[in-house]
């Protein structure tokens, strides 16, 4: 019995950490191919480590809608539109991205990749919609 009420608490416990992040990507010009989006937890990873979690979707014309759970938090959002699906971002000789990309809060690069301070955002125990637009 005492396991029973042990499990229900941390099942509680669990749950009341998690919320849902709904991940709102406008500016879907093209709807083939694939939208890979990774959500990030800390600047030290960013953007060459190993995101928190990876997820990926099909395009869809216009607005392209992910939602996931995950614990209260600071985060933050990258996608790209892998329109010729060959599952990687392009680039050009310059290094500039071939195919739509964008991050949370819409933060500008410049001369690099967004700073980790102009995309993160708060989760908490309600439903957080984190909205950007593609750059093509």
């Amino acid at each position: 019995m005492k396991s029973i009420a042990i499990l229900l608490t941390l099942l509680v416990a669990t749950s009341s950490f998690a919320a849902e992040l709904v991940i709102k990507i406008k500016n879907v010009k093209d709807d083939t191919g694939t939208v890979y989006i990774a959500i990030w937890t800390d600047e030290e990873s960013w953007p060459d480590g190993k995101p928190f979690r990876e997820l990926n979707t099909t395009a869809e014309l216009d607005v392209t809608t992910v939602r996931v759970e995950i614990p209260e938090g600071t985060y933050a959002v990258s996608v790209y539109q892998d329109v010729n699906d060959n599952g990687e971002m392009d680039y050009n000789a310059l290094r500039m991205p071939k195919e739509p990309w964008g991050v949370s809060n819409d933060a500008p690069a410049r001369f690099g990749p967004p700073k980790w301070k102009r995309m993160i955002f708060e989760v908490g125990s309600e439903p957080f919609t984190a909205e950007l637009s593609l750059k093509h």
